[in-house]
This record gives C-alpha cells, structure tokens and sequence, in this order.
C-alpha cells in the first residue's frame, strides 16, 4: 500500500476505470495552431502529462462555435469535422501513455473579444462583462437552439476523435453559465427567469448528447458560486447538480468565481490550499455522481485528505502540472520533495490573459517538451569542465543541466548559501513558496554532481587552475543607489538590508522610495511591524509590471493597512525633517520620517564577466547579470544555455 492509498485507489465513472484520482485541470495554453488545429508542441505537452501519472486529463477548452464564441487565437477548435484528424491524435497520445481523456467543450458568450472574433459577442441578455465591456447582442430562441445543437455536435466530434468523454465548460462567467446566472440572464423566455427555464439550455445539451452518443463520459465544470453580487450562489447550484444528475451527467467538476468576481476564479498566492473544497464536499453530499474537487491543491497530502474524507471523489490539478508533469509520478512514489513547486506567481495565466504560448517559471520544459527527447542525444559522458559563477536561480539552474548533459562542473557562490535573491524574494507575505522553489534547487544541485564551492568569490586565476572550457557568469544583480541629495546611511536603508533581518524596523514611519513590486512587497513585510508607512512611486501606477492577480492582492492588503500610496510624485531631498517630495500636482510638501527605505529597482552585476572577456574564448552571462527580468528569465536561459553548449560539443563529437 502506497503512502496515499484514497488518492492513488482506482475509480470507474461509467464504462471508464480511472487508475487514480488525479485529475489534470482544462488550463488554456494558446499552443494550437492559429486554424484551430491541435498542434505538434499542444500533443507533447498533454503526452508528458499523461506519462508524469495523471489518472484523468481533461484538455482544454475547444470552442464549439467559431469564431463567435473563440477566446483566444491559440485556442482548439471543435465545430467542424476537419479536427477530428489532429484531435484523435492528441487523444490516443495521452491514452497510449496510460491516462484517460475528456475534452472540454466551450463557448465564451460575452467573455469574446471582438478583436480575436470580428463580431458582436453574443449572450442571452445585452449586458456587457464588467472586465470584457463590450455590449453583447442577445441570442434569439433559435440562435440559443443553434448553440445547443453545436455542443452536441461538438460531442459526437470527440467521440469519433477517441475521447473517452467531454466536460461541458458551464463556469467562470462563460456562455453556459451566463445563461445560469441571475445577474447575466434577465430573459422572459424559455431560457430565463426561473432556475428551471435558466438551467433549460445546460440540460437539452446533457439530454441530447446522452441520447446521441451513451457511451461517451459526460462530465460538466459547474460553478458552485459566482463569488458576484446577483449571481449563481450555492444553494441554486446544489439544485443544478441534482438536475444533472437526473438528467445523466457522470461527473461534476466542481468551480468557482468568473472574470467579474476578482481573485476567486484564479487564486493568487495568499489563497490557502485547498480553500474550495468546502463546494465539492456541499455537491457531494447533494448527488451520487463522481465530484471532483481542486483549487490552490499542491501538496499530495492535501489531496488525499480530501479524497480520505469523501468531500470529493477526485481532485484536480492545474499550475501544479504545470510547475511538475511528474507530480502524480512522484507522490505516488512518495518522493515529496522532488516534486518542483509551483510558486503561484501566475504568470502562466498572464501569458494566456496576452494570447501568447504559456510557459512556466520554475519548469522551462513546460511548452517545450518536444524539445527535451531531442536533447537527450546530446548526453554523454566526459564532456569537458564548466564553471558556473554565481548560485542564483540562473546559476543553479544552468548548473543542474550542464551536469545533466554531461559536462564536469564547479559552481562558485560568493556567500555562504546558495540562492542569491531567491532569498530575499521569498521574505515577504505569501511569497514562501519561492523558498520551498530555492530549497528544491539547492537538494536538486546537491543531489547532482555538481561540485559546490561556497563562501568562494570567483578569482581570474581560477581560469587558469581549474582550465574551464565554459564560464558561465551568472552573479545576479545589486540594487540600485538613488540619486537623492541627503541620502544618509544612517536612517536611509536599501530594501535588501530590511528583507535580510540586518536591519530591524519597528513602530516607526517609514518613507519607501520606489513602488514597482519589490517597494510595495516591502511595505507589505513592514506591515506586520506595526510600521507607519508611506510608498513614493514617480509613475502612475504602484506595482504597474506586476501580475494582475498577485498584483491586486498585493495592493488591497496595503490598502487595508493604511499604506499611504503616492504616485506621480518625485523626491527631491532627504533632510532631517524627512523627505521633500514634489506631488502629482507639482506642489511640493515634507513627510516626516524615521527612516527612509529605497526600493528603486536594480542593475546587473556582471563585473566578472567583463573582465573574463579579455582572459578566456568562451564566457557567457545569464541571468540577472545579462539583464534584470525575474526568475523565469533566469530559470530558462540556464537551461537553454546548457542545451546551447551540448549541442556545440555534440558537433565536435561527430567530426
């Protein structure tokens, strides 16, 4: 017996035997080709998923009625026979690699853009999503028939594809579930009023595709509450799950919140795990059928405890998968702690808000797995001597691959801990989950053949002593100095000296200079010190580059505690006074201060690279030191580079 024996149990829903009771989430990743056809990089990327252990995977969702109810441009399409060639092949990769398979069927109502569709959006009432604010033009009687028959036929699709199943996507402020919903169905007719006539268009579509294709897995991703004033709440959705059943549904995929309701639908990082189970355990207890649950689950041990204590029959995962394909794999082995750790910074989700290919920060793989098989051939044994400089995320990163390739390697880190910024990044509120990222790179680098050398500052002799064929420069970056008159050392402090500990801040008014995301996280550590706080940005917005969600978050704690925000405002001298600060207005006024903290963004440190130059053929920088981006940008280019030079000795190999 394994060490999560309720989640690694099996399950048969209908004719279908799951092998477990991992479910991977529909996440929209924008890889289908431009036509709507499932392309080469969307296969690789559900079969890695399938081979990492998954019992179920439900892809993403393929608009039933292009493009009028199209998301986005690289979403799959499902509305003509002309897919069914490119979707059976996604379907039988992921069942040949041992998982079972439902696609999501979907139309986004007035969540369309005009500018991905050309037209209108269309809705059953003409008002507008207060995030999309284009007016929708109301669907007739016949045009919602019309849409009914789509989605059935859109089954028969997947059925002929080999899909052992659809989900009909009736969440997340969608058409479906716009037609649910109180607050965006205001129709007189069959189709509105009462829960009966609002529900009409979900079960003719659960009815007809039972009626047409029995042996076809029906599932539905339902929300259990709307999370918006006038929407769908709780006891009206407990009410659609028994209508659902009754009418055939298999399974309910349990959901929540739309693009109105904020940070409910997609979680940002101070969401506690688990937080959504609450619904499913309610649906579980209204129906019969199969519930699964899910929402911020990334711990195994999380998810069998909702399994163990049948407040759901499943469990779905979504950036879980994307931070680790292997998750299922792993904890089913008990190997905890190798699983990566997503760190819920959401930029996989910023990347689909953008209509660009989802990537993800810690797991460069994710999107380019097709890319990985390839690279395999470039391993071999004996590959020549690399020093990395620098035990960052870029430095560790690139360390790890080279050593997986091959190479002998020596990673030099100046201090006496690897991790660079990492640790100061993972200090302030919600933002643990970058230490649990660091400590799995520091096991990972430990674990490898990596020889470390810590509390060592890389010297230009070493060239010459350790003969490298590569130096990798990857020393990060150091923060910024303002050019303030009066900055005094004495009560003017750097960000990094208040999130290291070395300098402690309590019970004081504090003047922070910068407000992007590292001047606002600051403020945001301070808080908890019981710190009067004031944040000076010169631009318009606080935290502008910032993901939206996490963003949000960020801003509304500091609204809650007080945090005094000035934007448009420049300042102009420190003096014992405190700060004279110019306002948006261009009226000029002092903030009394006890201590001034600059957070005003950073450089690269890249001086060893500059001077390796002239004293070595072969250097190269990632990272913070080639360009401030974030953890993403460093995590890639440290793997992308060590590909670079395998595939380069590859090439002398063959000669």
């Amino acid at each position: 017996m394994g060490r999560f024996p309720a989640l690694f149990s099996p399950l048969k829903i209908g004719r279908v035997m799951l092998k477990n009771r991992v479910v991977m989430a529909p996440m929209a990743v924008n890889y289908a080709d431009l036509n709507g056809e499932v392309s080469e990089r969307q296969i690789a990327y559900y079969q890695a998923r399938a081979r990492g252990g998954a019992g179920l995977i439900i892809v993403e969702a393929a608009c039933v009625d292009a493009p009028a109810g199209r998301e986005g441009f690289g979403q799959i399409l499902i509305d003509h026979p002309r897919y069914i060639r490119g979707l059976n092949r996604l379907a039988e990769t992921i069942k040949a690699a041992g998982s079972r398979t439902i696609i999501q069927i979907f139309h986004a109502g007035r969540q369309a853009h005009a500018a991905i569709t050309g037209m209108q959006p269309v809705a059953p009432s003409p008002l507008p999503c207060k995030t999309i604010k284009e007016i929708p033009r109301e669907l007739s009687p016949e045009e919602v028939e019309d849409i009914r028959d789509r989605f059935i036929t859109a089954a028969g699709y997947a059925y002929m594809a080999g899909f052992d199943g659809v989900e009909l996507h009736a969440a997340h402020g969608y058409l479906i579930n716009q037609f649910l919903s109180p607050d965006s169905n205001l129709r007189s007719d069959r189709y509105g009023g009462t829960l009966e006539n609002r529900s009409r268009l979900l079960l003719e579509i659960v009815a007809g595709i039972k009626r047409s294709y029995p042996d076809l897995l029906l599932g539905v991703r339902l929300n259990i509450d709307d999370f918006v004033p006038g929407g769908l709440e709780m006891t009206e959705s407990l009410e659609i799950c028994r209508l659902l059943e009754a009418a055939g549904a298999d399974l309910i995929n349990c959901s929540c919140g739309t693009y109105e309701s904020g940070l409910t639908s997609i979680e940002p990082a101070s969401y506690p795990e688990g937080w959504r189970s609450y619904m499913a355990a309610a649906v579980k207890q209204a129906v019969r059928i199969p519930v699964i649950s899910g929402g911020v689950i990334r711990d195994p041990r999380t998810a069998e405890e909702i399994i163990d204590k049948r407040q759901a029959d499943l469990v779905f995962l979504g950036r879980a998968l994307l931070a680790d394909s292997d998750w299922p794999c792993k904890a089913e082995n008990g190997e905890l702690k190798d699983i990566r750790p997503c760190i819920m910074c959401n930029n996989c989700i910023e990347s689909n808000f953008k209509s660009i290919n989802v990537s993800c920060t810690v797991n460069p793989a994710a999107g380019r797995e097709r890319e990985i098989p390839a690279r395999k051939r470039l391993n071999a044994k004996n590959r020549p001597g690399v020093s990395v400089v620098g035990g960052g995320p870029a430095g560790m990163q690139a360390a790890l691959a080279l050593s997986r390739y091959g190479f002998a390697v020596n990673l030099f880190e100046k201090e006496g801990k690897l991790g660079g910024l990492l640790n100061l990044a993972a200090v302030p509120p919600h933002k643990e989950r970058i230490a649990l990222f660091r400590d799995y790179l520091i096991r990972q680098v430990r674990r490898s053949p990596v020889n470390i050398n810590l509390d060592q500052p890389f010297k230009a002799e070493y060239l010459q002593d350790e003969c490298p064929v590569h130096l990798v420069v990857a020393t990060g970056s150091k923060p910024l100095q303002p050019a303030i008159k009066g900055w005094d050392g004495r009560k003017c402090l750097q960000a990094e000296a208040v999130l290291s500990g070395r300098f402690r801040v309590s019970g004081r008014k504090v003047v922070i200079v910068g407000g992007g995301s590292n001047g606002c996280e600051t403020a945001d550590y301070l808080i908890g010190a019981g710190n009067d706080i004031t944040i000076i940005e010169q631009a318009e917005f606080m935290a502008p580059t910032m993901e939206k969600k996490n963003r949000r978050d960020l801003l509304n704690r500091l609204q809650n505690a007080g945090v005094s925000c000035l934007t448009g405002s420049k300042v102009l001298e420190i003096s014992p006074p405190g700060l004279r600060i110019t306002r948006a207005n261009g009226q000029e006024e002092t903030l009394p201060a006890d201590y001034v903290v600059a957070a005003t963004g950073y450089e690269p440190d890249n001086e060893i690279y500059t001077q390796a130059l002239s004293l070595h053929p072969s250097v190269f920088v990632i990272g913070d030191a080639r360009a401030v981006k974030g953890i993403r940008e460093a995590i890639l280019q440290g793997e992308t580079l060590a590909a670079t030079l395998a595939y380069r000795e590859s090439l002398k190999d063959q000669r």
